[in-house]
């Protein structure tokens, strides 16, 4: 591709709206000039995304134009080839001739882009640009009526905060998410103690908080009643035994959260880089394992020049639409594409098949195809069945035991992740 980017700039972008309005997005801040305009053709049923599109472009100092193909309650016209081909030839008649006019056809049905191709090229301008993103390859691409299409790839930087409010989604009230990892060089000994199954075992038993089972000693900072952690007062002065904790594990504890030999008190913990009593508690209850693989992300970064990377979203729809509140456990960014790891220390299959079927499904909705999701659990691989415990959880996702989008860390794993995980980066860029 000869030409730079700026020889595709546009002043004018038809932008066929789908239900993840993220290509859409990505296109208008490559192709758009400043201050240009963005037409939005849409549906009723993609109004919602309209909405979302057009906030995100006004925040970037574009203009925007909704172009409906429906009337109010009715009948979608998305399929409708005279009411597509009328709407977007009458709006793009009304542009001057010494305007740029581009079309990008990522979003929205079939039907939509051949007949808003037509309606541009009956215009018969000769320096009209024509665009999609391909999710395979992570490029764009330029159409030309007269020769084979050019591409390069997208190097632009979509911050995890953008992504989530372009499908509506915001953080929690006083629930951001953590940039920085807390004490990951204790979860990293924790990953090598957790090697052993014996010394793991302790631990589990120890932090088992939940309500219906035979509870360990962290239980005794949960309210009974609501099953959350107890106010900041009553854990600040709540001191937690160790015993029957493995020595290995005693000693990590010692040296990196100031503990006794017996003793841990959540107040003189919280001084180790925590925020509250309760963020120690989520630490030491298994969220030690997002906080290692958040500082792996953070340790690859550089390498392989990554975007934002965080951990801890707990994120609530906007009221006006349907949908309640969803976590993701650690998601970094590399460009426009999502990463998004689920992590979990259970050994359970059943629960990990869940953990994955869960971020497989929100990954994909908040970052469309391109999107890439991955397990981090601590289940061991079973030597009494034929199929690894990764390709039976990846089995469980249609068509999914080849495709590079999805990757599966177990227990063996987590020593080496920070290697697995750059693997599985390098692996699915530009491939399906």
């Amino acid at each position: 591709m000869n030409k730079s980017e700026t020889d595709y700039k546009v002043h004018h972008l038809f932008l066929l709206v789908g239900d993840n309005p993220l290509p859409n997005y990505v296109a208008a801040m490559k192709l758009l000039e400043t201050g240009g305009t963005a037409y939005l053709v849409y549906t009723n049923q993609t109004s919602p995304p309209k909405e979302q599109l057009k906030n995100a472009l006004k925040n970037q100092g574009f203009n925007s134009k909704p172009v409906a193909l429906d009337k109010e309650n009715t009948v979608s016209n998305k399929s409708n080839a005279y009411r597509i081909y009328t709407k977007i030839k009458e709006e793009a008649e009304k542009i001057p001739t010494n305007e740029r006019i581009g079309l990008h056809y990522t979003g929205g049905t079939n039907p939509m882009a051949i007949h808003a191709y037509r309606a541009i090229a009956d215009l018969q301008r000769t320096d009209t640009v024509y665009s999609y993103l391909d999710a395979k390859t992570l490029e764009i691409f330029i159409d030309h009526p007269n020769s084979d299409s050019t591409h390069r790839a997208v190097h632009f930087e979509v911050p995890l905060e953008v992504l989530f409010k372009l499908h509506k989604y915001e953080w929690q009230q006083g629930k951001k998410p953590i940039s920085e990892p807390v004490s990951p060089d204790a979860a990293a000994k924790f990953i090598r103690l957790y090697q052993d199954e014996e010394i793991a075992k302790t631990w589990r038993t120890w932090s088992n908080t939940h309500r219906y089972n035979n509870c360990g000693e962290l239980k005794k900072a949960k309210d009974l009643e609501t099953g959350q952690w107890k106010s900041e007062d009553k854990l600040s002065n709540l001191s937690l035994s160790l015993t029957g904790v493995h020595p290995k594990i005693i000693e990590v504890l010692r040296q990196h959260l100031d503990t006794s030999q017996n003793t841990l008190s959540l107040n003189v913990t919280k001084a180790k880089g925590f925020k509250s009593c309760q963020q120690v508690c989520e630490w030491l209850g298994g969220i030690w394992l997002e906080h290692y693989v958040l500082q792996q992300v953070k340790d690859l970064t550089p390498d392989l020049q990554l975007g934002e990377s965080k951990m801890s979203f707990i994120m609530k729809k906007s009221q006006t639409w349907e949908g309640g509140v969803f976590e993701f456990d650690v998601a970094f960014m590399k460009n426009y594409q999502l990463f998004a790891i689920s992590c979990t220390t259970s050994k359970d299959p059943k629960e990990c098949k869940l953990k994955l079927f869960e971020a497989y499904i929100r990954a994909k909705q908040l970052g469309g195809d391109e999107a890439r999701v991955a397990l981090v659990c601590c289940c061991d691989n079973d030597p009494t069945k034929e199929q690894s415990l990764d390709r039976y959880l990846k089995s469980q996702l249609e068509g999914a035991i080849s495709n590079p989008k999805i990757a599966v860390f177990i227990r063996q794993d987590l020593p080496d992740l920070q290697q697995k995980i750059a693997d599985w980066v390098d692996k699915t860029k530009g491939k399906s």
